[in-house]
């Protein structure tokens, strides 16, 4: 009776305890992009933008025996160190594609803030002769001006905020 006791104790204890000792038998890798190398052994654990270009890993259980010395080799997938360097050199192409825009549209603020203080001016001056008596002559020319000057303003706003989003991105 004594002997019963002790095997229903032991498969109990069994039971209880092999999930701890339990490995897995798929390793899942994959790359950030920021670069870090990360290793999981759950696949749901693996972000959604990273799981199609998981690498799965089959690991053996290997048990070593007292006394037995380990294997220097351990089983590391391959580093794709060319795909790493491809992607920060596209990395660096699109961070150079980005400045180049952002200047182009600066180029282009800078301008038409040219263009903008032209047509104040001539706006001013419009307004001065109009009140030196000539107020129907000019009145087309100052509405003109004016619309001009709305849409330049307009046209400066939207390329302030492509500025922004790019800067952004950076």
């Amino acid at each position: 009776m004594f002997r019963i006791g002790i095997g229903i104790w032991a498969v109990l204890l069994w039971l209880l305890f092999s999930p701890f000792f339990s490995f897995a038998k798929e390793v899942y890798r994959w790359t950030d992009e920021k670069g870090d190398v990360h290793l999981t052994d759950d696949f749901s654990k693996i972000p959604a933008q990273y799981q199609n270009q998981v690498e799965k890993t089959e690991i053996k259980e290997e048990v070593s025996k007292p006394g037995e010395k380990r294997s220097e080799k351990t089983s590391k997938p391959p580093v794709k160190s060319k795909a790493k360097s491809d992607r920060t050199k596209e990395d660096w192409e699109a961070y150079d594609k980005k400045i180049k825009q952002k200047k182009a549209i600066e180029g282009k603020i800078e301008k038409l803030e040219e263009e903008l203080k032209e047509n104040e001016k001539q706006l001013e001056m419009v307004k001065e002769a109009m009140s030196s008596g000539h107020s129907a002559k000019y009145q087309s020319k100052k509405e003109k001006l004016q619309s001009k000057i709305r849409d330049i303003k307009k046209e400066i706003a939207d390329l302030e905020k492509q500025v922004s989003k790019i800067k952004k991105s950076l």
